[in-house]
């Protein structure tokens, strides 16, 4: 479904996907725009970058802490 959200994530492997879900999102949709908008800020300082679990977990920490 998150593929549908946004085409940023069609190319993200779906285990890097489930595991920031999991551990960050926990399935709420606001939270999944903040990481998508935390993603992109990353891919433009480093255009390099893949869509991977790497950026996921650097978009993820952006967030701050969660509960």
């Amino acid at each position: 479904m998150l593929r549908l959200f946004h085409p940023l994530w069609d190319t993200a492997a779906e285990a890097g996907l489930l595991h920031a879900d999991a551990t960050c999102a926990k399935g709420n949709f606001r939270t999944w725009a903040k990481i998508t908008s935390h993603a992109y800020a990353a891919l433009a300082r480093s255009p390099e970058s893949a869509v991977d679990r790497a950026l996921l977990s650097c978009a993820c920490s952006r967030l701050g802490p969660t509960s």
